[in-house]
Formats: structure tokens, C-alpha cells, sequence
């Protein structure tokens, strides 16, 4: 969900729009996890989290594999390279995991209230984010187009999307992709995209596949692997956009950035980052060789 903003201004209106929802996207589960026994919290943590001995994640499941998914036949067991890494973070910390399932659009104001610590749910380090939140890149990601196999209109680029369809996820940076192409494609003189925003990728997907969506605009990885393995039904068109790195985001200006950057880097000296990666299927084109604070750009 990358860089592309047309500005801190929509982003903060959509933020406000869904505001009022929150309780009805609240937490769907919440789990605390802990692997062996942990070594003493570290001593350079803020000291509510210190004192709790808890890192707690604010993620999105219904993103899905491979960033953040629920293992199928529970409802608290959380799968995906984001709670793998996060798991691991928090080990490395002295700390046990909590996981809380939210709201995509919902995270940065659970973070900003103090809900969560981190976020990790393929969430693209922007400019416009880092006015709000801190970012810990993490994951090189970026964002594509998908249409249902066969379909009639043809998409080779986002200029192809005018008068067309189109969907993304509430709060995602497709979203806001989605505006910024609408406003160029009249300003051109074509029709306007009709944008169908949905709660969760289950809802968009289903509407791609029942053809009310001409295009769904999600996440490259997960496009990608989807088109991959049902070809009969998606097919990943255009070029991909958004390229940027992902980043785990942190309150502004807290101490708890640097050290879980520290942390990451140790992750990625002794090869566990690169396996975690591999096991959930990712790329080496995906990884990042250091952690860096705040490194997305606008493009």
C-alpha cells in the first residue's frame, strides 16, 4: 500500500470518516503469545511497556496471507511473516506478544491513543504517515492491479482505469491512489473512477469475482501470489505502483523505533529474518538489508 498521496489532508479525512466506526470494527480477537522462557524486559523500553512485560501488535488479518491471516479452525492463532517477525521482535525484547485484530483504517488512531505499540499490516512508510507515526522499514512492498481472468476491459496502466471500477481496502494507500487517479482522469477530460471501498479483501474480492468491480487494487505481493495460484479466475494486469518499503510503525518519536530497528538489524546479522521471510514466501527482491527509520519517499 504505497507512496502516492495526493496529501496529509484526504488522508487525515478518511481517518476522520471512519472514526466513527471504530466500534464496529473494535477488536475482533486478542491473543498473547509467548515462546520458552524470555529473558528480563530490556531495559531501554518505554517504561509502560517495560513494566507490562507485553509488546502489543495492532494488525489486520483480513490482508491476508502472506502479511497477516488467522489459521484456519481458530480464532486466535495468528499466521504470516508480520506476527512471525513481530513474535520474534518481541522475544529478542524480553517481551510476550498481544495481538490485536483491527481495522485497517482503525490502526494509526489505536496507536495514536495508546490501544497498541506497533503496527505491522502492510502498512507502506509515506511521508504523510510519518506526519502521525514513525516507521521501521521493514518489508520492501508496493501495490497492483488485479481483474478477473477473461475480462473485457482492457488495463495496461492506471490511466486505463478512468470511468472504470475500481476498488480498494478503507484507509489503504490504493485508496488514496484511486482519488488521485479520479482527479487526473477528469482533468483530462475522461470520466471519473467509481471508487468501491471495502472493509477487508474477502469483501473485495468477492465483488471483483462477481463482476460489480471492473479492477481491485491491493497489495503486490498478495496480488501477485493470488493471480498466481488461481490463474483460471485472477490475472495481475498494468505495472506495478506504490514501490516503497513497509514499515512497522511506532508512536511519534518514541524510543521504542531505534531499539526495535536494533533489533530487526540483529534479526537480519544472524539469518532469522531472511528465514522468516522465506518460509512465508517471500521474495529476496522483498527484503531490506538494514533497518531504516522513516526512509519511504514520495514518488
Amino acid at each position: 500500500m504505497g507512496p502516492g498521496s495526493p496529501g496529509l489532508q484526504q488522508e487525515e479525512n478518511i481517518m476522520r470518516k471512519f472514526a466513527a466506526i471504530l466500534p464496529a470494527i473494535a477488536v475482533l480477537s486478542c491473543a498473547v503469545f509467548a515462546s520458552g522462557s524470555l529473558a528480563a524486559p530490556n531495559e531501554k523500553l518505554p517504561e509502560p511497556i517495560k513494566a507490562s512485560g507485553v509488546l502489543v501488535l495492532g494488525t489486520t488479518s483480513s490482508i491476508g496471507l502472506p502479511w497477516t491471516g488467522i489459521k484456519e479452525g481458530t480464532s486466535d492463532v495468528y499466521v504470516g511473516v508480520e506476527p512471525d517477525l513481530a513474535a520474534e521482535i518481541a522475544k529478542r525484547l524480553g517481551l510476550k506478544l498481544e495481538v490485536n485484530n483491527l481495522g485497517f483504517d482503525s490502526l494509526i488512531p489505536s496507536l495514536e491513543a495508546n490501544r497498541i505499540n506497533i503496527i505491522m499490516s502492510d502498512m507502506l512508510d509515506t511521508p504523510v504517515r510519518q506526519k502521525k507515526v514513525d516507521f521501521v522499514d521493514h518489508i520492501m512492498g508496493g501495490s497492483a492491479m488485479m481483474q478477473k481472468t477473461g475480462s473485457d476491459k482492457k488495463i495496461a496502466s492506471l490511466d486505463d482505469v478512468c470511468g472504470l471500477k475500481a476498488s480498494a481496502l478503507r484507509g489503504s494507500m490504493e485508496s488514496l491512489s484511486i482519488a488521485k487517479q479520479s482527479e487526473k482522469c477528469v482533468a483530462e477530460g475522461k470520466p471519473a473512477i467509481e471508487a468501491q471501498l471495502f472493509p477487508d479483501t474477502g469483501a473485495q474480492i468477492t465483488a471483483l469475482s462477481s463482476n460489480r468491480t471492473d479492477v481491485a487494487m491491493s497489495d503486490l505481493i498478495y496480488v501477485g501470489m493470488l493471480a498466481k495460484k488461481q490463474p483460471e479466475q485472477f490475472t495481475m494486469v498494468g505495472e506495478p505502483f506504490n514501490f516503497g518499503p513497509c514499515g512497522i510503525a511506532v508512536p511519534k518519536d518514541s524510543p521504542l523505533g531505534p531499539l526495535i530497528a536494533e533489533t530487526l538489524d540483529s534479526m537480519i546479522a544472524d539469518g532469522t529474518y531472511a528465514e522468516i521471510m522465506e518460509h512465508n514466501g517471500f521474495v529476496p527482491q522483498s527484503y531490506v538489508t538494514k533497518a531504516v527509520i522513516n526512509g519511504g519517499e514520495d514518488k
